[in-house]
């Protein structure tokens, strides 16, 4: 067993949103995105890894192909494998995302 305290790996960047591993096995990898006021991350797609965000704090515009939804906490959005996505914090807070991939990108 392995126990971790997510908030522990918050990692606020000035410029750009932050990127932390929490857990790794040999299939899957667990992130934490931590995003600053208007910070986000651009379209982008993941060819071989399916990801489940779920919101910790925070809001977000999340974008996964043609859908775009304001994402609140302790809400999960899957994207499937190729599927272009991005990440906005239109918020005035902080925001925290975990972000589980299978298989590990």
């Amino acid at each position: 067993m392995r126990i971790e305290d997510i908030k522990k790996h918050a990692n606020f960047q000035p410029d750009r949103f932050g990127r932390s591993v929490i857990i790794t096995s040999e299939n899957s990898v667990l992130f934490l995105y931590s995003f600053k006021p208007g910070q986000a991350m651009t379209e982008h797609s993941h060819p071989f890894s399916q990801e489940y965000l779920t919101i910790i704090e925070g809001e977000a515009v999340i974008s996964v192909g043609v859908e775009s939804v304001i994402a609140k906490p302790y809400q999960v959005i899957f994207v499937p494998r190729e599927e272009i996505h991005a990440i906005y914090n239109y918020s005035r807070q902080p925001l925290l995302i975990t972000s589980f991939m299978s298989p590990k990108p």
